[in-house]
């Protein structure tokens, strides 16, 4: 009996085709199933990290990703973080997407009212004011608006501090040309931050340092936004891993509080007692209260709308 090569060859490429037609959808379907079973159970936390001040060096944000990972290892909980602006992370929630946990600056307005109630934040790392002068036999009982140039920060309050700190009406400038006209000399002192302390050891030269203690709000906090009950308590135990695992915060060049962490020039900005301080979120009507308040030099308003 002779056989049709072309009908063989033609009955054989509609057997491979049907059999991949009825193969790949069940393929398909196992290969979903094994992703769903990969997935169920597993957590996963969202955080999102405002740098509402400058901090010292590095990434707050890197930071945060770095203990997450750890975090992750103790608990099986995965922590993935996102840095936003503040302005981002507001249009964000209104409309309606929230994360697990927010970090973000004392004085942030806007986040108020996505904070749990039962857990409405924590500090983990802080920052703080000083006066900085390249006059390393300078005792600062001579600074003036004349000059001082302030480093106007980003979303920190320095204006709040040079009021309370009797030198409101000095020059204010960007954090970056504020340094730079110190350097150059058009300055004999800086209002700055721990930032300006890195910038000017990173240039080499000898400086002095003096702590402010009148007055602080750079303070990173961190709060839960979730609303599902199982991811609140992850999210809880990460806070605590985060605050119990701070000796990390040198890295950053920020500071923690009841920790020391440094031997240098930092050291004189640890372990400070301040006079008034801003420690929590606040509502935008909150912020132009203080903004006012700072703009009409009202120390004694100023004073009573700090938390």
């Amino acid at each position: 009996m002779r056989i049709n090569r072309k009908k063989l060859f033609r009955f054989l490429l509609f057997a491979i085709c049907l059999a991949v037609i009825i193969a790949v959808p069940i393929m398909a379907t196992v290969n979903k199933k094994k992703a769903n079973t990969v997935s169920d159970g597993i957590t996963v936390l969202n955080i999102w990290q405002i740098d509402s001040f400058e901090g010292g060096k590095g990434s707050r944000a890197k930071y945060l990703q770095d203990v997450g990972d750890k975090f992750a290892k103790r608990s099986g909980c995965y922590v993935t973080v996102s840095a936003l602006s503040a302005d981002a992370a507001r249009l964000n929630l209104k409309n309606g997407n929230v994360p697990d946990l927010i970090s973000y600056g004392a004085g942030t307005y806007g986040i108020e009212c996505y904070i749990r109630g039962d857990t409405p934040y924590r500090c983990w790392c802080n920052g703080g004011y000083c006066f900085l002068s390249l006059d390393t036999n300078a005792n600062f009982e001579d600074v003036s608006v004349k000059n001082l140039i302030i480093n106007g920060g980003t979303d920190n309050l320095s204006g709040a501090t040079a009021l309370l700190c009797s030198v409101n009406g000095a020059e204010t400038a960007k954090p970056t040309s504020a340094y730079v006209r110190l350097i150059n000399g058009e300055f004999k002192y800086l209002l700055g931050t721990q930032r300006d302390i890195f910038r000017l050891r990173m240039r080499g030269v000898a400086f002095t340092v003096k702590p402010v203690t009148a007055f602080n709000d750079l303070y990173q906090n961190i709060s839960i936004t979730c609303t599902n009950d199982k991811k609140a308590a992850y999210a809880e135990q990460f806070i605590e891993f985060l605050l119990e695992n701070r000796n990390g915060i040198i890295s950053l060049g920020l500071m923690a509080e009841g920790n020391s962490l440094y031997d240098d020039e930092m050291r004189l900005l640890e372990g400070l007692t301040y006079e008034n301080r801003l420690k929590t979120p606040i509502s935008e009507d909150m912020k132009n209260e203080i903004n006012r308040a700072i703009i009409n030099c009202d120390i004694k308003k100023l004073k009573n709308l700090l938390i």
